[in-house]
Order: structure tokens, then C-alpha cells, then sequence
């Protein structure tokens, strides 16, 4: 394992001890940032949200280890988020309220160092989910 996928998985041990708060609190500033967001995730209850976020912070894991099926199910992934109305620009809002509520409850623990290695997987997902029609526009 890599050092940088060995610290985002260390970081995921903090958020595990209150999981359910770190998800309540993604949904909520990014509802509050963007309230248009809202209407995407409507119809989804709180356990889909919930593994929404596990999904996103497993495949930035995944992906930052090498893992060759990340791509391909992440393409994927992003034609269904497309079809639902997900643009670009939502990708990098959601991305921003995931770092701040990982500040958030991670307090201390939290520094420059670890969130710039989680902005920069979790960035990787988005551009993978992103379809390359998207990409040419941003």
C-alpha cells in the first residue's frame, strides 16, 4: 500500500467513530453551499446518502492503490449521474463540502498534508466519472 493510500485510510478511522454525523453533515453543507443539490437527492434516503459518500471515499482508496476495475466502474457511474442532472461543476462542489466536514470532525488531526492528498484522489474520481463531453466544456 502506498503511504499516500495508507494516510486516507488512517483518516477514515477518525470518520468511522462517528459516520453517522460525518454523512448527516456532508449532505447538509452541501445543501446549504448549493441548495439546488438538493433536488438530486430527493428520492434518496439517508442509508443510499450514507453509501454514496462510503462509495466515493472507497473508490478514491481504491483507485489511489491501483486498483484496475476503478476506472471502468467509475465511467460508468458518471453516465448515470449525467442521465440524473449531475454537472461538472457539482462534482468539485461536492468534493469541497467531503474536505470541509472532514476538517470538521477530524479536528486536530486534520492538517494541510491530508487534505491536499484527499482533495487530489478525490478529484481524480470526479475527472474519472466525468464523461469526456463534460470535460472538453470545463
Amino acid at each position: 500500500m502506498s503511504e499516500v493510500a495508507e494516510r486516507l485510510r488512517s483518516s477514515l478511522e477518525i470518520i468511522a467513530e462517528c459516520e453517522a454525523t460525518f454523512i448527516r453533515r456532508v449532505y447538509e453543507d452541501l445543501f446549504e453551499q448549493h441548495p439546488k443539490t438538493a433536488e438530486l437527492f430527493g428520492g434518496h434516503s439517508r442509508a443510499v446518502r450514507g453509501e454514496m459518500v462510503r462509495e466515493v471515499l472507497m473508490y478514491a482508496i481504491e483507485h489511489n492503490e491501483g486498483a484496475s476495475w476503478v476506472e471502468e466502474n467509475l465511467a460508468s457511474l458518471g453516465d448515470q449521474h449525467e442521465v440524473n442532472g449531475v454537472t461538472l461543476e457539482m462534482y468539485g462542489w461536492f468534493v469541497d463540502s467531503l474536505l470541509r466536514i472532514f476538517a470538521e470532525v477530524s479536528g486536530p488531526d486534520w492538517c494541510a498534508e491530508l487534505e491536499g492528498s484527499w482533495r487530489t484522489a478525490l478529484e481524480l474520481v470526479s475527472d474519472l466519472m466525468s464523461s469526456p463531453e463534460a470535460r472538453a466544456q470545463s
